[in-house]
């Protein structure tokens, strides 16, 4: 039988760490020489076990409920512990072809209250999801949570100090407090033998199918409860017309149901698309005047833009098109450079079709094809849904087929 026995969860300053026996066949999963901790720059001294344990439960929750697995703890926070099946059901819908099983054997629930009080805090990665989930909450003044371990490694000491610093300088800059969290919770986990088991059946991998969503979610718990934190936003990914299109684990179904010790959990942005939230944040800037960068690149190893991958091109156009220099939002090339880019970019294969659409209907919108660049008429004038319609949403080896499409 499939087990894990919180043995003990220890806080010491602004540390916690989770020490745990996992038992069965699914042990194979957990990585036993990276310990499960988590670090955070303000104090959380007090906070109880039954909330420290929190941010552990919420990434090895989906493990035990793939692997029918037995949850064994001493004590949890009563508002968490009833929100489980709450947020199980967006798994399950979202995953018919799977089953979710497993279950929680706890000892004693802890009802943990909150003083009064509307303290808020946001999850804030730099990117464009974050920014329109700021922009859209400023007069609420949140904190800004960025974790160190989830998209950067531990490893790129770096490219760390530039997001920290990206964070730092946008909480300055907006007048806000920050928070930043050190964390193994991608380490804990093997997360590749993890994406073969579910991969084959869900087409998805974990951290963006399973873990991704509640497991950034969990961190939140210890400082809400020392800090009287009553509401923490998530920046959505996708958006409402996009549901039952795609898989992530950061969904409205999941995100909105997730609560502890008083503190509720908002996924937020979902009804705009990123195209939309793009706008908000140009008007934003128009409006106010306040500078906004953008850390977009899944690329770049040193917490910048790098200006060349297909997350930086599609941002870089949708800045475009909604008639901005993405040089003003933290995208560095020369006016030399740009023919060059947006020729690599067209001899690229799309890695998701549809996610050009709002670019280029933003295009079309804003421009006439004489006031486009040369090197982006080709963007401006393909069928892009002819392009869906024929190949399907995701373009990877029909690259010389598509290119009859490219003509200028």
């Amino acid at each position: 039988m499939n087990k894990i026995i919180i043995d003990d969860v220890k806080v010491n300053k602004n540390r916690l760490d989770c020490y745990y026996t996992v038992k069965g066949e699914w042990e194979k999963y957990f990585n036993k020489t990276e310990p499960f901790f988590v670090e955070y720059s303000k104090s959380i001294n007090e906070v109880p076990k039954n909330i420290a344990v929190i941010p552990f439960l919420c990434n090895v929750l989906p493990v035990a409920w793939l692997f029918d697995a037995e949850i064994v703890i001493d004590e949890i926070d009563k508002d968490f512990y009833e929100a489980i099946d709450e947020f199980k059901q967006g798994y399950i819908q979202m995953y018919p072809q799977l089953d979710f099983r497993g279950r929680v054997t706890v000892k004693r629930l802890v009802g943990n209250t909150q003083k009064e009080g509307n303290n808020c805090a946001a999850f804030f990665s730099g990117g464009v999801d974050a920014h329109q989930t700021l922009i859209s909450h400023i007069d609420e003044k949140p904190i800004l949570v960025t974790l160190w371990g989830s998209d950067v490694k531990f490893e790129d000491t770096d490219g760390w100090k530039l997001v920290e610093g990206h964070t730092i300088q946008t909480a300055n800059n907006f007048g806000l407090d920050y928070l930043v969290v050190k964390s193994s919770f991608r380490r804990f986990l093997d997360e590749t033998l993890l994406g073969e088991y579910v991969k084959k059946v869900t087409g998805d991998n974990w951290w963006h199918g399973f873990q991704h969503g509640i497991g950034l979610i969990g961190h939140m718990a210890p400082y809400a409860y020392k800090y009287q934190i009553k509401k923490v936003y998530i920046a959505s990914s996708f958006t409402i017309a996009e549901k039952g299109k795609v898989t992530c684990a950061s969904d409205p179904s999941i995100d909105n149901f997730v609560r502890f010790c008083g503190c509720r959990v908002v996924h937020d942005g979902y009804e705009y698309n990123r195209q939309g939230k793009i706008k908000r944040i140009s008007n934003y800037v128009r409006d106010t005047g306040q500078k906004v960068q953008l850390r977009v690149c899944w690329k770049s190893t040193g917490g910048t833009n790098c200006c060349h991958c297909e997350k930086c091109y599609r941002t870089i156009l949708g800045i475009i098109a909604n008639k901005e220099d993405p040089r003003e939002y933290g995208f560095e090339y020369s006016d030399e450079e740009f023919p060059n880019m947006m020729n690599d970019f067209k001899k690229r294969t799309f890695v998701r079709i549809s996610n050009y659409v709002p670019i280029q209907k933003a295009f079309r919108e804003n421009y006439s094809i004489d006031q486009v660049h040369k090197s982006l008429r080709w963007f401006y004038k393909i069928d892009i849904n002819k392009i869906n319609k024929t190949f399907g949403k995701y373009v990877f080896r029909a690259k010389r087929k598509v290119k009859r499409f490219f003509k200028k």
